[in-house]
């Protein structure tokens, strides 16, 4: 009894009392009663002891169990191999069966450890605590590592699954976990030349990148992992158009990526360890995916533990190629069955528009038109490929528009706006893309403004607007919008805003406007990115093609107004020009890249009569010019208002509490 005594002292108080219990209460469920003892004290689980996989059906001896109690703090815990994650649900369907208390208790020290293993980025490490080897701190995808524990919260926040036995007081930490999680899958998709793909197995989480994991897990695209990374994703059950975006790029790549006419199998071989060896054989009717690709040609990669890449099978090692799954039929019931469910369902949710008479619109316009003013929800208008002649104009709220293929589905008008405001009196109705309405999605579009494409120069033509009637001159570069906005909170995903002229790109509320850009191409003459108000532009790329400068912000209302632009890339006609600013303006670009022919001029203030408040506040940390840098766009975060650092400039830090523009659901 001392000797049982002494280990529970050195396990601490806590512990104690937590084994005094299991000793002196009558063995429900020998397995659960295991799992109790395996438990760290921190409450996570190992996957082995030493090298040897837990058996939770073995019966243990007195020193065993002593030897855990021991172990209880040893900082081994971990999602991999679905450890912890089955502990978790096995207890709770072990209290429900015996309303062993112990249980729950246990399960919920579980889901705290899970909760508390989760990076602020939304991923979570293979290994919990002890992140220290580069490895097991990573993002980890590989084996379904995060998708398991995201479904364990996911049935928290849904009440289903045995998890509803636990403390309610969990129920919004797991929204929010899970919540965060979709944030980092959607961050960690990996773009290929400029098109979503599918995950590796492993993120650096730190800036998202895929990474090596062991010796034979190289940097890869993963035909295995992706199909739970979208399962999870599919699960969800009102999508953002980011959700819906990352679907169908992922299964467009499942789909791009299959092996035809082989399988996978042991064929027997003489003189080799097992007698057998692992080759791709004929067979016409099956379709297999490889576990890796190589990211930049797509094609099956393999190695050995010499974590040399291969492009064959054949030429690893026996014992990888025969003690790994390198090739799969993963992704085909997803493909085959939950895919095509969720399409119907999603389709059948939102209004569908095809210009070639095969939805319930052929117009855009008439698809709005037929929704109420306003929703409490999101109203989805799905646009077949194709392209739509015809100037859009959204004067109600709360409407997503998402199209089948950015490159296909095009939106597009010839409108200069000298011509247009001679018999208008305002913009509205200036632009392709014309908005009044709050909380408006746009996401895989083409949005253009021909005008200066179509015109080979300058015309003339008689202004009536004016006093009396005068001949003007309309220049080919002249303003041509593609969006124009009167409103607020507006986000714009993936979509592609182009014009040959100025002012492409047009969101102007300097009193409460708020928009988000991700991913977008936006091309244009002076001025083509002029938002007023707060504006975030992330992963975009700018091209000008004409005028006296790319980027302009008018901040004038508050002294808190900014542009911000993260990751950005800018190119142009040689000796394009950054940005200017007529009024109070604020620019922060942080980790952007520019072109070499850019020219040597800092955004600058033009010469006007407007009082300048604030004086010039423009911002820049880790930019970078091809051919070398220019000293005017220099780290210089640290003379801005609270000298605020580049990691913690995000969509939060610019909107604060008014908006959350990365709200996937």
């Amino acid at each position: 009894m001392k000797k049982r005594s002494s280990h529970i002292i050195l396990s601490g108080l806590m512990l104690l009392v937590f084994i005094l219990v299991i000793v002196h209460s009558n063995a429900q469920d020998a397995v659960a009663d295991n799992m109790l003892l395996y438990q760290r004290s921190y409450g996570g689980w190992p996957k082995h002891i030493g090298n040897e996989k837990i058996d939770y059906k073995k019966q243990l001896s007195p020193a065993e169990k002593a030897g855990l109690i021991d172990d209880a703090s040893l900082n081994d815990g971990t999602i991999d191999n679905d450890a912890t994650n089955k502990e978790i649900r096995y207890l709770l369907k072990a209290y429900k069966k015996h309303n062993n208390p112990q249980y729950l208790a246990a399960a919920e020290r579980g889901i705290q450890y899970l909760l508390k293993a989760q990076y602020n980025n939304g991923g979570w490490p293979q290994f919990y605590p002890d992140t220290a080897s580069l490895y097991r701190g990573e993002i980890t995808y590989n084996d379904n590592a995060m998708v398991n524990t995201l479904n364990v919260l996911y049935d928290i926040v849904k009440q289903r699954n045995n998890l509803e036995q636990i403390n309610p007081s969990f129920i919004p930490l797991a929204k929010v976990a899970v919540d965060k999680g979709i944030d980092c899958i959607l961050k960690t998709q990996v773009k290929v030349n400029g098109k979503l793909t599918v995950w590796c197995a492993q993120h650096n989480q730190y800036n998202y990148a895929p990474a090596k994991a062991r010796s034979f897990e190289l940097v890869s695209l993963s035909g295995a992992e992706s199909v739970g990374i979208v399962d999870f994703l599919i699960k969800q059950p009102n999508p953002s158009p980011q959700i819906i975006q990352a679907i169908e790029s992922a299964v467009e790549w499942f789909k791009k990526s299959s092996i035809k006419g082989f399988d996978y199998v042991d064929v027997p071989v003489a003189g080799t360890p097992k007698g057998t060896d692992r080759q791709l054989v004929k067979n016409d009717s099956s379709i297999l995916w490889a576990r890796f690709y190589d990211i930049n040609t797509n094609k099956p990669l393999f190695s050995g533990r010499d974590g040399i890449q291969k492009n064959d099978v054949k030429e690893i090692e026996y014992e990888r190629r025969n003690g790994y799954g390198w090739y799969g039929h993963w992704p085909e019931n997803l493909l085959n069955k939950i895919y095509p469910a969720w399409k119907k369902k999603i389709e059948t949710k939102a209004i569908i528009v095809d210009c070639n008479g095969n939805g319930d619109f052929n117009s855009i316009q008439c698809a709005i038109n037929s929704l109420s003013n306003d929703s409490a929800y999101m109203r989805v208008i799905y646009i077949k490929s194709g392209t739509y002649k015809e100037k859009i104009l959204i004067e109600k709220n709360h409407i997503t528009l998402i199209g089948e293929d950015r490159n296909k589905t095009i939106l597009t008008q010839s409108i200069a706006r000298d011509i247009w405001r001679c018999t208008n009196n305002d913009d509205w109705g200036v632009a392709t893309l014309n908005i009044k309405g709050n909380d408006i999605e746009l996401n895989n579009l083409t949005i253009q403004n021909s005008y200066g494409f179509e015109n080979n120069g300058d015309i003339k033509f008689v202004c009536s607007n004016d006093t009396g009637k005068i001949e003007k001159k309309v220049s080919k570069t002249g303003h041509q919008m593609a969006l124009r906005s009167f409103s607020t909170r507006i986000k714009v995903v993936n979509c592609t805003l182009k014009a040959f002229g100025g002012d492409t790109v047009s969101p102007w509320d300097v009193e409460t406007g708020m928009f988000y850009f991700k991913g977008c191409r936006m091309e244009g003459g002076v001025d083509f990115y002029c938002p007023r108000g707060w504006s975030w532009a992330e992963d975009c790329e700018f091209v000008a093609h004409t005028g006296p400068a790319a980027i302009w912000h008018d901040g004038s209302k508050y002294e808190d107004s900014k542009t911000v632009l993260v990751n950005c890339k800018f190119s142009g006609y040689d000796g394009f020009k950054l940005g200017r600013y007529h009024r109070d303006a604020q620019f922060y670009l942080i980790n952007c890249y520019f072109a070499q022919n850019m020219a040597d001029t800092p955004i600058y203030r033009v010469n006007t009569n407007n009082v300048i408040q604030w004086g010039h506040r423009v911002y820049f940390y880790n930019c970078h010019r091809d051919g070398g840098d220019y000293k005017w766009f220099g780290n210089n975060l640290e003379t801005a208002k609270d000298s605020p650092k580049a990691e913690a400039i995000n969509p939060k830090w610019l909107f604060g509490a008014r908006w959350n523009p990365l709200n996937n659901n």
